[in-house]
């Protein structure tokens, strides 16, 4: 008992202080790149974006070396370059210095995701729970991070330092799990072809939202935000995540899971451009909590479920939220220069959701939603 205890408490600490690392940089990075260093809107989609690309990278080499040499030494790896590069936020006082960074931080936080919920999967948590405590460590990490930046912004970055090094203490004494040995393609078609729909789904939505999220802190800013109400709002929607993941995510199947979050998720985006202050955007925080919940916990399922090399094609899925992370700031930076202001940007993310649901039921209509089959593997290594 002890022993599969061991599994939920370390993983759950890995999922809950990266998630706090990873979204407390994420929401203060572009106040301190506008507000501390003088750094434009169009400069910063560029910072945003070459983290994403970094991380589109690394999610696709590493997530392929979980299932050749195992999950746990790719964990570990991952964590430990993440906790160091994290650091050099602290002394990133330019653009050019906040760019590499950032391309360095997005590498080392893109490697260890496929991995570990490979590892998650095959340790018999389940896939909605795991989420939850991701989302968890976004509430707290942004909470924490944003009461530490009112002092100064680069507290932010101590905080998220801090919840890497934690994380990668657990993954130090993360307990051994029966693997099997497999080859894996250098670009693994199959697999990719297998899970195309899921895919292409959290690639179009996922791509307009991330152009939201470009310029999501300055648009909080404007609307009146301080950095701890900033982080209020970005906690209520971990929050909501976390209640939807505990509460519905594991209940249903992953398809019906996909469709339900692309819709939530245009209602969602429709509902930003109305709001006048930063007491109005919080109810929209709920209904982005459900689609997130929805798609994300759906598509992960889907992955895990239905494929044998699940570290590829979970690590491929994180690609596709890597690549949408790519396209959505360049998306936003094009927008923005043509019609300058945020509420452009969140119409053309209320578009694409629709198209992506529409294509998404096209392609799955016909579909029969069937119980996952349990894939029956026999152990030849220890990883």
């Amino acid at each position: 008992m002890r022993h599969f205890s061991d599994f939920y408490l370390k993983t759950e600490t890995i999922q809950i202080m990266a998630g706090a690392a990873m979204l407390s940089a994420y929401t203060f990075v572009p106040i301190l790149a506008r507000e501390h260093l003088g750094i434009s809107e169009i400069f910063i989609t560029y910072i945003v974006g070459g983290y994403a690309a970094a991380s589109f990278i690394a999610s696709y080499i590493f997530g392929r070396a979980g299932d050749i040499y195992g999950r746990r030494v790719i964990i570990r790896l991952g964590l430990l370059l993440a906790t160091i590069s994290f650091s050099m936020l602290l002394v990133s006082t330019s653009l050019e210095a906040l760019l590499i960074v950032r391309m360095t931080n997005g590498f080392c936080i893109g490697m260890y995701p496929g991995a570990l919920a490979a590892y998650a999967y095959e340790s018999n948590i389940k896939m909605g729970r795991f989420a939850t405590w991701g989302a968890a460590g976004w509430a707290i990490g942004t909470l924490l991070a944003g009461f530490a930046a009112g002092y100064n912004i680069y507290y932010a970055f101590v905080m998220s330092t801090l919840f890497l090094a934690i994380a990668f203490a657990s993954a130090l004494s993360l307990p051994k799990i029966p693997r099997i040995s497999m080859r894996v393609p250098l670009f693994p078609v199959e697999t990719l072809k297998r899970n195309l729909h899921v895919y292409l789904a959290v690639l179009l939505r996922h791509s307009s939202a991330a152009a939201v999220w470009a310029l999501w802190p300055l648009f909080l800013y404007d609307l009146g935000g301080t950095p701890f109400t900033i982080a209020i709002v970005q906690a209520t929607n971990s929050v909501a995540q976390v209640i939807f993941m505990v509460s519905i995510t594991d209940r249903m199947g992953s398809r019906k899971l996909i469709l339900i979050g692309l819709l939530a998720s245009a209602i969602t985006f429709a509902w930003f451009p109305l709001a006048r202050d930063i007491v109005e955007i919080l109810p929209s925080q709920i209904a982005l909590g459900l689609s997130w919940a929805c798609l994300y916990v759906g598509a992960l399922k889907y992955v895990t479920e239905n494929n044998k090399d699940r570290s590829t094609a979970s690590g491929l899925l994180q690609s596709m939220l890597a690549l949408s992370g790519v396209i959505g700031p360049v998306i936003a930076a094009v927008i923005y220069t043509i019609w300058p202001g945020y509420s452009p940007i969140m119409f053309f993310a209320t578009a694409m959701s629709i198209i992506s649901l529409c294509l998404f039921w096209s392609n799955n209509r016909h579909r029969i939603e069937i119980e996952p089959v349990e894939l029956i593997e026999t152990p030849i290594d220890i990883g």
